[in-house]
């Protein structure tokens, strides 16, 4: 073989070497973009999991207070605790849904 097809097979071959880091340097930015997506879902999630812990215990802090009241003996707070609750069960399904 000549050098001339020395020349061109190693022009081929640098092209290619170029393809393949260019490929490689958009592989790298697609997992770094992945990666900076998964910790902003992360703290997302964790927002989202403290909202739901403070919901709950404001529920049960609520439901406490609604049990007491109920206890106290007027049939008018069982009304008023029953017509409450069903409210709050309809506006969850209606939310969820």
């Amino acid at each position: 073989m000549s050098n001339s097809r020395f020349s061109q097979i190693e022009n081929n071959n640098n092209e290619r070497l170029d393809e393949l880091a260019n490929k490689l340097a958009t592989f790298r930015s697609v997992n770094q973009e992945i990666g900076n997506d998964a910790r902003s879902d992360g703290s997302i999630i964790d927002e989202i999991q403290n909202s739901f812990g403070s919901m709950a215990l404001n529920i049960r802090n609520s439901s406490g207070r609604l049990t007491r009241s109920l206890n106290a003996g007027n049939n008018i707070w069982r009304m008023v605790g029953l017509a409450l609750l069903l409210f709050f069960i309809i506006y969850t399904l209606f939310k969820l849904f």
